[in-house]
């Protein structure tokens, strides 16, 4: 699907005035936040594949132009422009995967003023969804204790594109599997899945339901035990699998998804143990998040893997992160935006980071730390090949492991120590008197 249109109108009506204008000066756009939501210590950058492959691919279709044409607003001049316009700049970015903090650009895009203006609708959108539910998965994963995690998101995220989103999010972040088939077809993620409530309703008892699973599957014996009773259904699922071991196959797990988890976990894996079905897995879903994941585990619920649905999906307790993409830097000046309680730092930009915490520097800046910005493409061309997901999921896991303790904490607000360098500081001071000078004249 073309997505050229997928943008907001008045990036395109500001571009015609660049345009018209003659303002074709370099200017340097980065990515960032100001704050972190209420009830999160960091953030994960997602969302960096989505946007090398559209700014690879840009190109407005003779439809996007007719289309253009038909509103009426654009002069005949502009309209020729877009159809030989592609992506000329270059991009720098952090590796997805990393975790960030307040001020520090996870992406910087460096093109002529008209070109980079009109990028910044669909890159806030690709990295917003993503780096959003990576952020909430993390969360899970960091008090998980070693357990399987699992995204059952895919019926309640908004819409398909987020449900591709989370699954792709949550498996970087620490997650195993997805249920949503097409995810795992695009993004080799394993799947997972076996019943839901409706197909043991629809026979006349749990354990003919039960049966009737395991002659079609016999090697994928997962029961979902909690439609009726769970307790007895815990005892059928055991009566029906001893049969199973007769064929040669095992109860590979069985699943909890209401009730009062912690008391029905234990009397499962009791009930389990006792009739010698001591490898047979205890699977939770239902309302799972990292509160959830961490009291159970916490008070010694035998769960072994966890299915995550709507709460991670959606990021419920925290639906949106506040990026903004702004101009830093305009033919090769420092700029930047003086509103009250939107503070911003002019200039092109590198993060460093050290064993504990960060330092933002001018991009000229050198540092012996580690520089988190590195160039994927330069004048339009792409210069850095992109790791495979497993390679971004196993280095979000080194990355991850490396931030202090305190900071993942999932209760208390905590502060990750960034720096700003002394250049950065003295820069921001010039360019504020400069700018209120300027508008006193």
């Amino acid at each position: 699907m073309a997505l050229a249109l997928f943008t907001d109108l008045y990036e395109l009506t500001m571009m015609c005035a660049y345009l018209d204008n003659g303002r074709k000066e370099r200017a340097s756009f980065e990515l960032f936040t100001r704050v972190l939501p209420e009830k999160r210590n960091y953030l994960i950058y997602a969302g960096l594949e989505d946007v090398v492959k559209y700014l690879e691919e840009f190109r407005f279709t003779k439809d996007d132009v007719d289309y253009l044409h038909s509103l009426k607003l654009f002069p005949d001049w502009f309209l020729d422009f877009l159809k030989e316009f592609k992506f000329t700049g270059n991009l720098y970015s952090m590796k997805e995967g990393t975790p960030f903090f307040p001020h520090e650009p996870v992406l910087r895009l460096e093109a002529p003023i008209y070109e980079a203006q009109l990028f910044e609708t669909a890159i806030l959108n690709m990295t917003h969804i993503s780096t959003l539910v990576a952020s909430k998965a993390a969360r899970v994963y960091s008090v998980s204790r070693g357990k399987i995690l699992s995204d059952f998101s895919l019926r309640r995220t908004h819409g398909k594109d987020a449900g591709m989103k989370a699954a792709r999010s949550t498996y970087i972040a620490g997650f195993s599997s997805t249920s949503n088939v097409l995810a795992g077809k695009v993004y080799g993620i394993p799947v997972v899945g076996t019943v839901a409530h409706s197909f043991i309703m629809s026979f006349e008892t749990e354990e003919k339901a039960f049966r009737a699973y395991l002659k079609t599957f016999p090697d994928r014996a997962v029961l979902l035990v909690d439609t009726y009773d769970t307790v007895k259904g815990v005892e059928k699922a055991i009566e029906v699998a001893k049969d199973l071991l007769k064929g040669g196959y095992t109860l590979k797990g069985v699943r909890l998804d209401s009730g009062d988890i912690l008391t029905l976990s234990r009397l499962t894996r009791e009930m389990l143990d006792k009739n010698g079905f001591r490898e047979t897995k205890i699977i939770v879903s239902g309302g799972v998040d990292e509160y959830k994941v961490d009291e159970l585990l916490s008070k010694g619920a035998p769960v072994d893997i966890f299915g995550v649905g709507t709460k991670v999906g959606t990021s419920s307790d925290s639906p949106f992160v506040d990026f903004v993409y702004k101009l830093v830097e305009l033919g090769e000046k420092p700029v930047m935006k003086t509103s009250s309680g939107k503070k911003m730092y002019p200039g092109r930009k590198q993060v460093y980071r050290f064993d504990g915490f960060d330092k933002v520097t001018l991009f000229e800046e050198k540092s012996s730390g580690l520089p988190l910005l590195e160039p994927i493409f330069i004048s339009g061309e792409r210069v850095k090949k992109l790791p495979s997901l497993s390679e971004i999921k196993e280095y979000f896991l080194e990355e991850f492991t490396k931030l202090p303790e305190e900071i993942k904490n999932i209760y208390e607000k905590r502060i990750y120590r960034v720096e700003i360098s002394d250049r950065l500081k003295a820069l921001y001071e010039k360019t504020k008197e400069e700018i209120e000078e300027k508008e006193w004249m």
